[in-house]
């Protein structure tokens, strides 16, 4: 910002997709909880004001309230803290080191140093 360089439309939208994201999990599926890595904690929080404020102004305000009032307590966003290399980088996909849970993604070689029968 210093610089000058500003932000990126990309870095600006993020926030803004994945509380949508969450708002659409949120109303159509019940999902009320999010979890991510401590770099995403504005992210959620942006998440969780976006799920109360468009619960009290949707045009469809009656029949979302009913349904988190019975079903639902609210939304909650939980981080942890981020996974990282033992030189400290960060693990994840923007990192190009993310570690999967599809063998056909990360190896058992990459992911222990062990080769499948």
């Amino acid at each position: 910002m210093a610089q000058g360089d500003g932000m990126s439309f990309a870095e600006f939208s993020y926030p803004l997709l994945q509380a949508w994201d969450w708002w659409h999990m949120y109303t159509h599926y019940g999902v009320q909880l999010q979890v991510g890595g401590s770099d995403q904690y504005g992210n959620i929080i942006a998440g969780m004001d976006a799920i109360r404020y468009m619960s009290e102004h949707h045009p469809e305000k009656a029949a979302i309230s009913d349904k988190v009032e019975t079903e639902m307590t609210g939304p909650v966003g939980l981080t942890v803290p981020l996974l990282t290399t033992a030189s400290g980088a960060k693990f994840g996909k923007s990192a190009g080191n993310a570690v999967w849970l599809n063998k056909d993604m990360t190896s058992s070689f990459e992911l222990y140093g062990v080769r499948q029968p």
